[in-house]
């Protein structure tokens, strides 16, 4: 029917032009395109001046309104990372409420990350994160590196709750999709050279080259040198050294070639290298009656002397007995193709091979007693994954469809050699993983202003692990069952090797209904499940921990609005989305008792189910054109419903979820001044960001937690805490192709923890905390053109 009309009134249009220019024809030669012109000018004067923009998300594998799909999507646009020197997903936290990330002492280049709560134990192979991470539709695996490709984005979009049908994977927290610049159509660069406190310096540059009309390449790259915040005061030759920096060289070369008028080709190959020097953390508290002195006596004084030392100095210095160091390197290519096959009907294949090797050493007691607690991590794992997708419209535009196929293979090892209160422990591990996975989501409107969205897909996961592990280089730690099945036996140093195979299946979904109240308010409920593949243990050396754990699953109900609107003339951008979430077999490490000998020992099982109850609200308010101003708040209520220790029986389901807040937010306030004379514009930008209380170690239950003194216990958490980072920048400087801009984060030097070893009661007996960067600040000069 609309369309019927927009015909008719054009042929209306065209007849009474036909008439005027029988009338006068050359007066209307000359009058009709100002009549055109004048009601483009009438159309776009009738919209404010200080419109809130629309923004383009691909949240469901297609370019659409982020204000039009039914899930909660954040997007952090090209000038807010610019702004605030966006460098790594520790920068996304205070940015994004709902995303938490954490470290061990020593491990920036292997985060923990979660979305609403969900979140794995640690980084490690053979446990998958909880959260994908994609770069170009493909996704970066392992956690080791996935903190590298931060630069050169058009933006990033969080994906909020498990991704049930098109980035089905391994989802069940959320998806974090990084949207890399793509090559323009003309001859473009822009080049940026930038300095800063701790020693800092750093470079970025981006350039469009098009060689052809149907050919573009775009060439981008990021150094970063310095920042080392930290200060080694232990005695002797590393007195002084500086930790905490980074050495960081990456490139990414896109090519965009347009075969035809219907397919288009783009390949993406990138290479990143950070070395760093490690990030050491601080010895807080030593259990004095721990059995640490039944172990090696040698020891106890040494570690009560140096908690004792780090006690009375800032904790930017950090003492160790080893050097320490953080480094990985990644290189991949990306192959996309996209063909036209009819005016409905597109076809669209991604091919992705990703190398990342790791080498990491860090000291988990922080002290300079030697051989106590260290570990080190050398690893090597490579990826490829092939998706093909076929995207139609069908039912004269009413349903939106997609289907296609998805295959994975990763395959790796993980040395890791520990020190052990005088002992020389070594874990090997080898991965050889295969995922394969179909699915379809197709989008219909019931009527107009009604969606109904449903989507179903279907994992496989193979799973192999081959174990070694040794004591001192001449003991097998793998046992197996005896051959009376009555005990364990330990097996020999030349066959120690124990291969591990299962596999994993299930069925994950979508469903959504939402609904147009008026062009710019969005009403919508949705229900996801998604899956996170069961594994192995890496760690394991008995029988008990041979066995695998199985899958843990996400379902979560979302309601949610989406609205544009206005008050007098201040526009507004309202989202809420209110959330509960339903998390089964969760994966967590827990002690059990050995029934073949009677000891308890810890094994990775499938231990407990939980529910997250949940608000976000994105609040946007643009009251003039130059100014902007963003509010997002979060409040989570997490708690475990069943939880039972198998060793004891005891209920753990009071236990705290870590890395969780309770409440947290961010205020971002943007405001332009343009300067006369066309001296170009001052921009002022600054983000406060709330995290209320955490927990800050995955470890600890209900029960152990209870087990520490009262003085101790405060040691366990974080308390509420800000974040200020602020920026001021000239653009255009003078009318020139420069822009300025200075910054500023954790403007009022807040010290805060990020992660930490706590084993107080448990086997070592002390506690170390892991704390964030102190206040930095620089400048950055950019050059476009």
């Amino acid at each position: 029917m609309m369309g019927f009309f927009v015909q008719n009134q054009r042929a209306g249009n065209l007849r009474a032009r036909t008439a005027l220019y029988l009338a006068a024809s050359t007066f209307a030669l000359i009058e009709l395109p100002a009549a055109a012109h004048a009601a483009q000018q009438t159309e776009e004067a009738s919209r404010p001046e200080n419109m809130i923009d629309e923004i383009v998300v691909t949240a469901r594998r297609r370019d659409e309104n982020v204000q039009s799909v039914p899930i909660s999507v954040s997007v952090l646009g090209s000038e807010v990372l610019e702004n605030f020197r966006f460098e790594d997903l520790d920068n996304l936290q205070v940015l994004e409420p709902s995303f938490s990330t954490s470290a061990s002492s020593g491990r920036p280049n292997a985060p923990v990350y979660a979305l609403r709560g969900i979140r794995p134990t640690e980084a490690i192979y053979g446990q998958d994160p909880t959260v994908a991470i994609y770069l170009a539709d493909v996704v970066q695996s392992p956690a080791q590196g996935s903190n590298l490709g931060f630069y050169d984005l058009e933006n990033i979009q969080v994906l909020k709750g498990p991704q049930g049908t098109l980035f089905g994977r391994n989802t069940v927290g959320g998806a974090i999709l990084l949207t890399p610049r793509a090559p323009g159509t003309t001859l473009a660069g822009d080049f940026m050279v930038g300095a800063g406190n701790f020693g800092l310096v750093e470079t970025q540059v981006g350039l469009d080259v098009p060689l052809a009309d149907t050919f573009q390449v775009r060439i981008a790259g990021r150094t970063i040198d310095g920042g080392d915040f930290q200060t080694d005061v232990t005695p002797g030759p590393r007195f002084g050294d500086r930790l905490g920096g980074q050495t960081t060289r990456s490139i990414r070369v896109t090519a965009v070639g347009q075969f035809t008028p219907d397919i288009t080709n783009t390949i993406m190959v990138t290479y990143d290298s950070k070395e760093t020097n490690g990030r050491g953390a601080v010895l807080q508290a030593v259990n004095p009656a721990h059995p640490v002195a039944g172990l090696n006596p040698a020891f106890a004084p040494g570690l009560a002397a140096a908690a004792a030392r780090a006690r009375n100095r800032p904790v930017t210095q950090i003492e160790s007995d080893l050097d320490q160091r953080d480094d990985v390197e990644a290189w991949s290519i990306t192959n996309t193709t996209t063909a036209r096959l009819s005016d409905t009907l597109n076809m669209k294949l991604i091919a992705g091979y990703r190398q990342v090797d790791a080498d990491i050493v860090f000291d988990l007691d922080s002290s300079i007693v030697p051989n106590v607690l260290t570990s080190e991590q050398r690893s090597s794992l490579d990826h490829m994954s092939l998706e093909g997708q076929l995207l139609g419209t069908s039912f004269d535009g009413r349903l939106d469809w997609v289907i296609g196929g998805y295959y994975y293979h990763e395959e790796g090892a993980e040395l890791t050699p520990a020190a052990f209160f005088g002992s020389r422990i070594s874990q090997n591990g080898t991965v050889n993983n295969k995922s394969y996975s179909v699915f379809a989501q197709g989008s219909f409107k019931l009527t107009a202003d009604l969606t109904l969205t449903a989507g179903a897909r279907l994992n496989r996961d193979d799973r192999t692990l081959v174990l070694n592990q040794t004591v001192n280089g001449a003991l097998c730690l793998l046992q197996v069952t005896n051959a009376a099945g009555t005990g364990v036996t330990r097996l020999p140093l030349n066959g120690c090797q124990i291969t591990l195979q299962d596999s994993f299946s299930q069925p994950t979904g979508t469903v959504a209904l939402d609904y147009k109240v008026t062009p710019d308010i969005l009403l919508y409920a949705t229900s996801r499940f998604g899956y996170r593949s069961g594994g192995f243990n890496l760690r394991a050396s008995l029988p008990i921990q041979y066995e695998p754990f199985e899958q843990e699953t996400v379902n979560d109900f979302e309601v949610g609005t989406k609205a544009d609107w206005s008050l007098g003339p201040v526009q507004m951008r309202t989202n809420l989305a209110v959330f509960f979430q339903k998390y089964n077999d969760i994966q967590r490490s827990v002690a059990v008792t050995n029934p073949l000998s009677g000891i308890a020992t810890t094994v990775v099982t499938n231990a407990a189910s939980a529910q997250v109850f949940g608000i976000e609200l994105q609040q946007t308010i643009k009251p003039v054109e130059n100014l902007t101003l963003q509010f997002n708040f979060v409040y989570n209520d997490p708690k475990y419903n069943n939880w039972v220790d198998p060793a004891t029986n005891a209920d753990l389901s009071s236990t705290p979820f870590f890395f969780t807040p309770e409440f947290a937010g961010n205020a971002l306030v943007s405001y332009e001044v343009p300067l006369s004379s066309n001296m170009g514009s001052l921009n002022f930008s600054a983000n406060a960001a709330y995290t209320d209380d955490i927990w800050i170690n995955a470890l600890q239950t209900n029960v152990v937690i209870a087990q520490h003194p009262a003085a101790i216990r405060p040691l366990l958490r974080q308390e509420g805490y800000w974040l200020v980072d602020a920026n001021i920048g000239w653009r255009q400087i003078g009318g020139s192709n420069f822009d300025l801009n200075f910054y500023v984060r954790n403007l009022t030097d807040t010290v805060y923890k990020v992660g930490g070893v706590q084993l107080y009661t448990g086997a070592s007996g002390f506690i170390t905390a892991a704390f964030g960067e102190p206040r930095t600040y620089g400048a950055q000069l950019r050059y476009r053109f």
